[in-house]
Order: structure tokens, then sequence, then C-alpha cells
């Protein structure tokens, strides 16, 4: 019987450590195949969500003037745009008429007693621009185009005081608007100023005095919930006996802003000088009051700042303070706060009501549209704000287009400039270059009106729209 050969242990050891473990080269190799992957994979690009709306040339312009006040039922019409000459449509709904607008001059339609809208159409929508104008006393308002947001501060719902919102809807389906009042201790309960109701081509107007009546100070915020609305604020203010009521178009701004600049002061020792300031904010606000001159911009003495709750509006009384400064040649206001706030200044001087309103920014040409006057008014331009060294073209017009007076003058930061205008000028373009700056048409004779410069829209906003993610 044969043996088997002994099997050597060595070599049988040796075998098996010479063997490669697949456990350990997945363990090394996986993790370095992983590392090499993620450096060469590259992330994509990111694409932008939101595009801005790109410029188009603006075939049709609506802009809505308030009811009269008492005075011409007529409404004032021009264009900023050059070599225009055409029809628009003044009126709301079936009661609309034709008139013509051409540039350079100023052209006027009987528009009745209500509110009305002026409207044009491809060559007559870019530039349009129209004013409402006051009786004897001085007043002016000028017709801008439905806002999806408007704010008027200092506002009234008393008997000495009292304020009537105009809504006015100058197309031919209902709109709805919702108003928000911001009184002294926070926001107003007012229902019936939630969801109005304004149907197609008419207007609705809300008495607060009757709807919220209350003596303290209030602001008003105009939501136009669904269709465009055009809100219009006719003040007045009724010394109770003492005096006759006087009444004027407050005029509104567009949003809160950190800095608010008001420019146009009235002379006149006596006048009584009301500062309205609206937080609608959640938290505190602080605001400071500087004074704007032809030589600087500085704090004055024995003005507080003012502390505004949230969602409040608070008042300063300025009449003391700027008594002697207007003497001395102060022409506006700034208010500063720490969070955006509106504001307003509400004058009364020698029995007349006018109101200082925030100031569009300008950086091209703004028109302004005045009433005649006679030889006892004077027309003054004020400006302000300026954010650097620039020069601005001031030209003004009779309603026939005659060229009365041109000026051109220097403006920088920190100080303002007072440019006195013709008593006749009816028609005024002010062009800036190299900067932006702010102001206001201050109109005296028979009363106040301070008319903040208007820029006029040449171009409509195209949204970009595409496609959104599944």
């Amino acid at each position: 019987m044969s043996n088997p050969s002994p099997t050597t242990p060595g070599r049988r050891s040796s075998s098996r450590g010479g063997r490669v473990n697949l456990t350990t080269v997945l363990a090394v190799v996986l993790p370095v195949l992983c590392a090499l992957a993620l450096l060469l994979v590259r992330p994509s690009e990111v694409t932008a969500t939101t595009e801005p709306p790109t410029l188009t040339p603006l075939t049709r312009a609506t802009v809505v003037c308030p009811s009269t006040t008492g005075g011409t039922a007529s409404v004032a019409m021009t264009s900023a745009a050059d070599g225009v000459r055409g029809p628009v449509q003044v009126g709301l709904g079936e009661d609309s008429s034709q008139a013509q607008v051409v540039s350079g001059e100023v052209s006027t339609a009987d528009a009745g007693s209500g509110p009305v809208a002026v409207s044009g159409e491809d060559e007559t929508a870019p530039g349009l621009v129209a004013a409402r104008f006051g009786g004897a006393a001085a007043s002016v308002a000028t017709c801008l185009a439905p806002a999806p947001h408007t704010w008027f501060t200092g506002v009234g719902a008393g008997a000495g005081h009292a304020s009537v919102i105009e809504l006015t809807n100058p197309d031919s389906g209902t709109a709805v608007a919702d108003l928000t009042v911001y009184g002294l201790h926070g926001v107003v309960n007012a229902p019936r100023l939630r969801g109005v109701s304004v149907p197609g081509g008419s207007s609705v107007e809300l008495d607060l005095a009757s709807i919220v009546p209350r003596r303290d100070e209030l602001s008003v915020e105009v939501v136009a919930a669904r269709g465009r609305i055009g809100a219009t604020v006719l003040d007045r203010y009724d010394p109770l006996g003492r005096g006759k009521t006087t009444a004027d178009w407050l005029p509104g701004q567009a949003e809160p802003a950190l800095s608010t600049l008001l420019m146009g002061l009235a002379d006149g020792g006596d006048a009584r000088r009301t500062l309205a300031v609206a937080n609608p904010g959640p938290d505190e606000v602080r605001a400071s009051v500087q004074v704007v001159t032809e030589q600087s911009v500085f704090t004055p003495k024995g003005v507080p700042d003012l502390r505004i709750p949230p969602q409040s509006t608070a008042k300063l009384n300025l009449s003391g303070a700027l008594a002697k400064l207007v003497a001395n040649g102060a022409t506006g206001l700034v208010v500063t706060a720490n969070e955006p706030v509106t504001a307003s200044l509400r004058s009364l001087t020698d029995g007349d009501l006018s109101h200082l309103a925030p100031d569009p920014v300008l950086d091209g040409t703004a028109t302004v549209l005045l009433p005649a006057g006679d030889k006892k008014t004077r027309k003054t331009l004020f400006l302000a704000g300026a954010a650097g060294a620039g020069a601005v073209d001031v030209v003004s017009r009779s309603a026939a287009g005659q060229e009365l007076d041109s000026q051109t003058v220097d403006v920088g930061p920190d100080r303002g400039i007072t440019v006195k205008l013709p008593a006749g000028a009816e028609l005024v373009t002010v062009t800036v270059s190299r900067t932006t700056i702010s102001g206001a048409v201050r109109v005296t004779g028979t009363g106040v009106a301070v008319v903040p410069l208007t820029v006029p829209a040449m171009n409509g906003l195209v949204p970009a729209v595409r496609p959104g993610l599944p």
C-alpha cells in the first residue's frame, strides 16, 4: 500500500499569503475613484429665476384728475414728448369726449365738476401730463396715473380738520380697493374701508369724518386689490366760527422712505405748520428734521426728534420753530428716519391751507402745469437733494407755447436752489444733467399752492414671462 506524499506546510502558507484580498482592494480603490469622479464633475451654472422687465414704446396712458373744489371745471393738458399733436379722451365711461394735446402748449377741456380720466393712445400716450386748478384760492392737483399703492399722510377725520378720499376707476370693469388707517395708537378699526368696490367708469367718495370720526392725526394706505384705482384726497380745514373754511388737495406718496424731502415752505410768520409722519413698520421709529436753505442743510435748534410707535402716525408742531427760519430763507425740510416712513407738512398761512408732500427724484426731464395767475401771482421753483454737482435747465412757457424765460442753474449737494419763474408761466420744463435732484413749484397770490415736479411716463414695461419648473 503506497502512502501519499506529505504536504509541505511551508508551501501552503506561502501560497495563501500571496493572494490579493478582494475586500481590501474595494476598500482602497472605491474611495479613490469616488474622489476622482467628484473632481471631474462641475456643478451646473445657476440660472437666474427672475429677469427685469424690458422697456417698450408706450402705446396707451391714462391719468386721473380729482373733482373740482368749486373753481373751474376744465382740465389742463400737454405732452412732454416732442412733436406731438393729436387727440386724447377726457372723461369717465360714456361721458368722455375728445380733446387735442400739443407738445409745448397747454390745452384745456371742459370736464365737469366730477373726477375725470385723460387717456392717450399711440403718439399721444408718451409724455401725457394733465392738471386741475382750484377757484379763487391757489390750489393745483396734478393728474397722476392709477397706482397699485398710494400713501396719504396727515389726513383728518374731525370737525376742524377733515379729509375726503376719492377713488376713481378709469376702466370698464369693477375695481376693489383696501384702505388701512394709521392713527396715534396704531391701526384704526375701519371695516367699511376694506374691500371698497368702485364700478367701472365711476368714482367713490369716502368721508373719513363720518366713517372713522376722531381728532388725532391720521395716515391712509390705499391698495388696489383688483383693477386700477386713481386715489386722491381733498383736505379741508374749518376754524369753527373763527374764519372761512379752506381746502387743498393732498398729494400722495408712492412708498415709505428713509429720507423724505419737502420743498416749498411758504412765507408768513404766523403760519401754523404741522409735520405728520407715519410708520407702517412693526418697530418704533425715530425721525429727525433738518432745514434746507440756499447755503446748507442743517438741524435747527429747539426741534426734537419724533418717535413714532409701530403702525402709527405722529405729529410735530413746527409753527414757532420755522417762523424765524422761513423769514431768513428756509425753503424746505428733510425728514430722516432709521426705518422707512411717509411724511407731509400741513400749513395754514393767512387763512389758506397748503401741503408739502414728498418730491420725486428727477434724473431727466419733469413737466409742471400751473394756473395762469395775475400780476400779484408769484411762482418759484425750489430744488434740493442733488446727489452731486450738476446743472438744471428751466424753461417757462405760456399756454400758447411762447417761451417766456430760460435759465440754467448749477446745483450741488447739501443746499437748496431757488429759481424765480415768470408770473405768466403755465408750462414749466425742468431738465437735470449729471446728477439727480428733487423739487417743487410754489404758487402764491390769493393763497398758496405747492406743486411737486411731475415725471411723465415715456415708456412702458413688459414683464419677463417664461414657463415655470414642474
